[in-house]
């Protein structure tokens, strides 16, 4: 099953540790690390998604607030991409963050 879910980010520039360069619009060179309390216990979960600009403009490092649209298979991103979950993305390090505004259908 496909999740997707419309999600604000912000790429942080290269003097705070973000990318050295722009990635294409439509992109899977990102992780999301996302976060959520289940069962009692606090998790981190890594998973790879596809994440497309809603703009189709480039996803451009010290960008903020850019809307995208993420979508995965991973059988467990329905528990993490759920609205006002943040998360952060990650290329070897954490490149940037983001929020969850919606599921999409």
């Amino acid at each position: 099953m496909t999740v997707r879910a419309k999600a604000l980010i912000t790429l942080y520039p290269p003097d705070k540790g973000g990318l050295t360069h722009e990635l294409p619009f439509r992109t899977q060179s990102l992780v999301i690390c996302a976060h959520t309390a289940r069962e009692g216990r606090e998790l981190d979960r890594p998973f790879q998604a596809a994440i497309t600009a809603d703009d189709e403009e480039p996803l451009v490092p010290g960008e903020r607030l850019h809307v995208v649209t993420i979508a995965t298979n991973d059988d467990d991103a329905a528990d993490y991409l759920r609205p006002g979950l943040r998360f952060r993305l990650w290329c070897g390090h954490d490149v940037g963050n983001g929020i969850v505004s919606r599921r999409v259908i």
